[in-house]
């Protein structure tokens, strides 16, 4: 039977150098930049408070909020991020949505300052090989570890599947790793989620 390795990540901000005074260099930007800068202003609220907020929920569309661009702001925060499982897929989105709205690319606008996240990924020393070791091992470990293998893994495999539910479908939990799958991981707090989760493993 395969082993379950817990983890967790570690993140530094570091200013990339670049920064945005109006959407033309804001699309450049995007496209250019790397995607742990992406990640960073996409995921930033979910690593360090654990929840996205109900409006705006990425510095992306805060930008465009205070900037005057309302749809744009909407249309940013409405992108799918379970549908879209790999960044170059949410970044592909977010040029399409910019590029077809028709609108001044030479505005000026409130400087955004672009960031990239240096993650670091670490080994808990924490492992299941069984269902009841897995439900032990969750209790133990933090947000930071969800956050890893709910979020991060998904992005890192370009996979639908999350770290979790791909291991419990590999033990012959298939139902439970569908429930936990399904989980709406961005209308909660991640504290929830891991509960949430300890109930579906406990039933």
């Amino acid at each position: 039977m395969s082993e379950f390795r817990f983890r967790s990540e570690l993140w530094t901000a570091q200013y990339t150098g670049v920064k945005a005074n109006t959407l033309g260099s804001f699309l450049k930007a995007l496209k250019e930049l790397d995607d742990d800068t992406i990640y960073y202003h996409l995921y930033r609220n979910m690593f360090e408070y654990h929840f996205f907020p109900t409006d705006y929920w990425n510095s992306f569309s805060y930008w465009f909020a205070e900037n005057g661009f309302p749809v744009l702001a909407e249309k940013f925060s409405a992108i799918d991020l379970i549908g879209c499982v790999c960044l170059a897929d949410i970044r592909e989105e977010m040029v399409r949505i910019l590029e077809r709205e028709g609108y001044s690319f030479d505005k000026l606008c409130k400087p955004f300052y672009f960031i990239r996240t240096v993650r670091k990924v670490v080994d808990l020393g924490i492992t299941a090989r069984n269902l009841s070791e897995f439900r032990e091992g969750l209790r133990r470990v933090g947000i930071h570890s969800l956050f890893y293998h709910l979020i991060t893994s998904r992005l890192v495999h370009c996979s639908p599947m999350n770290d979790f539910s791909r291991w419990l479908a590999e033990i012959g939990e298939e139902k439970k790793a569908e429930e936990i799958n399904s989980i709406d991981l961005f209308s909660t707090s991640l504290y929830r989620v891991k509960e949430e989760i300890l109930k579906i493993l406990e039933s």
